[in-house]
C-alpha cells in the first residue's frame, strides 16, 4: 500500500532554482525497515554542499536531502518489532529526511526519551553528535587546555565550544562580528576569521592545544600554524569554498596533506574527522546527550526553523542569518 508524501528534491546540481517540493507516494516499509512520519529534519552546510555537488561521494541528482530527523513510527516492515506505532525516534539518515515519510533501517533508529525537546533533539543527532565525537571521543579535551574553534557561532562550532567548556577548557574561535557579544557572554573569546588577528593572538599565548577546523584548504595550514608544540588539529567538513563563494575545489588533496603532517614527528598531530551512524559509540553518545538535554544540563540553541515549503529560503539564509546554533526544517506538526 502506498501513502502520499511530499518531499524536497534536488533536481540538478547548482543554485536554489534546482530545489523543488513534489508530492509522490511512498511504499510500505520493506523487511528490516520502519516507516517514520517526519516532524523535523536537520539543516546544515551539508545541504548546501549537496545541492552544489560538493559533498564527498554524494548521490547523483535527483535526490531528497535531509541528514537527520525526528519523527513518529507509523508502520513496521516485516521482521520489525523493536518499536511500537507512535514511538518517537531519531535517525541519522544522510538522505531523505526532508519528506513527510521515510522508510528507514530499524537498526539506525534511536528512541527519543519522553520529555526531550524535539527541536533540540533533532539538532543533537548530527550537529552535537559531530561535536561530541570531535571534542570528547577524539580530541579528549581536558581541563586547562586552550581550544580554538572555527565557526564558533555555528551549529557544530557552538556545540563544540559548550562541550569543551564543560571539560574545563578555555575556548577561543572565529565567527562573524555580529555574534561577538553573544560569544563573549558565554565566556569564550571571538576573533574575525578574515583579518587573521587570531593567528598572532594564539601564537602569543603559546599556541592552541586543540584546533577544530571545518573550513579546510588554506585554513588547515593556518590552523596548524597556531598549534602548541604538542597541539592537535582536527579537520572536518571543508566548507571554505562554499562560505566564501569560491569555485568548487576537491577537499581530497587538502585532507591528504592534513594527514601527511603526522609524518613530521614533531609532537603535533592531525586528523580528519567525519561522523558515521555505524560508529560503535554513536547510539550511546546520542542517548547520553538526550538525557543531558532532558535534565537541563545542556541547552541546544535553534537559530531558525523553516517550513519545508520554504526550503529555498533555508538555503539562501544559511550563511547570512545572525544568532547562534542550528537550523531545522519543520516537515509536520508533532
Amino acid at each position: 500500500m502506498s501513502t502520499p508524501s511530499r518531499k524536497v528534491v534536488i533536481t540538478a546540481l547548482g543554485d536554489v532554482s534546482n530545489l523543488s517540493i513534489v508530492t509522490t507516494t511512498i511504499t510500505d516499509p520493506p523487511k528490516d525497515h520502519v516507516q517514520v512520519r517526519v516532524f523535523y529534519s536537520g539543516f546544515s552546510g551539508t545541504d548546501i554542499n549537496m545541492r552544489l555537488g560538493r559533498y564527498p561521494m554524494q548521490k547523483k541528482a535527483p535526490f531528497t536531502p535531509g541528514y537527520s530527523l525526528v519523527g513518529k513510527v507509523v508502520k513496521n516492515g516485516p521482521s520489525c518489532s523493536q518499536y511500537r506505532l507512535g514511538d518517537i525516534v531519531a535517525c541519522l539518515t544522510v538522505y531523505d529526511a526532508q519528506a513527510d515519510y521515510a522508510n528507514l533501517p530499524q537498526k539506525y533508529l534511536i528512541p527519543v526519551p519522553e520529555g526531550t525537546d524535539l527541536q533540540q533533539a533533532t539538532a543533537l543527532i548530527a550537529d552535537w553528535s559531530t561535536a561530541y565525537g570531535l571534542a570528547i571521543n577524539t580530541a579528549k579535551v581536558s581541563s586547562g587546555q586552550k581550544v580554538f574553534v572555527h565557526g564558533i557561532s555555528g551549529a557544530v562550532g557552538y556545540a563544540t565550544m559548550i562541550l569543551c567548556q564543560r571539560q574545563g577548557a578555555k575556548v577561543y574561535g572565529t565567527c562573524s562580528e555580529k555574534n561577538f557579544a553573544a560569544i563573549e557572554k558565554l565566556r569564550a573569546t571571538p576573533f574575525t576569521y578574515t583579518n587573521k588577528d587570531w593567528m598572532q593572538s594564539m601564537t602569543s599565548l603559546g599556541g592552541a592545544d586543540v584546533v577544530f577546523d571545518p573550513l579546510g584548504f588554506e585554513s588547515w595550514d593556518e590552523s596548524y600554524a597556531i598549534l602548541s608544540p604538542s597541539g592537535y588539529l582536527l579537520g572536518y567538513g571543508g566548507n571554505l569554498a562554499t562560505l566564501t563563494g569560491q569555485a568548487e575545489r576537491s577537499v581530497l588533496w587538502p585532507a591528504i596533506k592534513l594527514l601527511a603532517r603526522n609524518l613530521y614527528l614533531c609532537g603535533k598531530k592531525t586528523t580528519f574527522f567525519y561522523i558515521t551512524r555505524d560508529s560503535k559509540s554513536f547510539r550511546s553518545d546520542l542517548l547520553k546527550m538526550f538525557e543531558m538535554q532532558r535534565k537541563g544540563e545542556i541547552t541546544v540553541p535553534i537559530k531558525a526553523v523553516f517550513d519545508v515549503e520554504d526550503i529555498k529560503t533555508a538555503h539562501e539564509s544559511w550563511s547570512k542569518a545572525s544568532g547562534l546554533g542550528s537550523f531545522l526544517v519543520k516537515v509536520s506538526d508533532p
